[in-house]
């Protein structure tokens, strides 16, 4: 059986929907792929991590949009001072799936910096292709 095609189509539509709408979302997707409950609940804890060392501006899954330069891979751009975290570090540690889930439920942020880092984790790291659709989709 050949191995199942991991697309994710991803609707602006949803960018502006409420919280509760976008996570609904993401995790319907990541099911879709075999992401258990187990580990949407890890998402969980690691949205709070982030919460709470205030890292959230960060590019906590390593890619940076490099000012003109597109998007590339810095893995020490996602570190906090007081306390000291390094929120990349940090994601890394994280069960594979839980990685996985965390960036797909990215891909339906609000938050420009978090869906495309999510899209370039999926793509280069997890093998999977994302397809922004929709109006106002950008195709990249």
């Amino acid at each position: 059986m050949a191995e199942q095609e991991k697309v994710i189509i991803v609707d602006p539509d949803l960018f502006n929907k409420d919280a509760d709408t976008k996570t609904s979302h993401g995790n319907e997707v990541a099911k879709k792929f075999g992401i258990s409950d187990q580990a949407l609940d890890e998402v969980e804890y690691f949205k709070q991590q982030l919460t709470n060392h205030n890292a959230w501006d960060l590019p906590f899954m390593g890619y940076v949009n490099e000012d003109g330069y597109g998007y590339a891979y810095v893995p020490d751009a996602a570190i906090t001072e007081h306390p000291y975290w390094d929120a990349h570090k940090a994601f890394l540690a994280l069960p594979e799936d839980v990685q996985t889930a965390f960036a797909i439920r990215m891909l339906f942020t609000h938050r420009e910096v978090d869906r495309y880092g999510a899209a370039m984790f999926l793509h280069y790291q997890r093998g999977f292709t994302v397809k922004f659709e929709g109006t106002g989709a950008n195709q990249w």
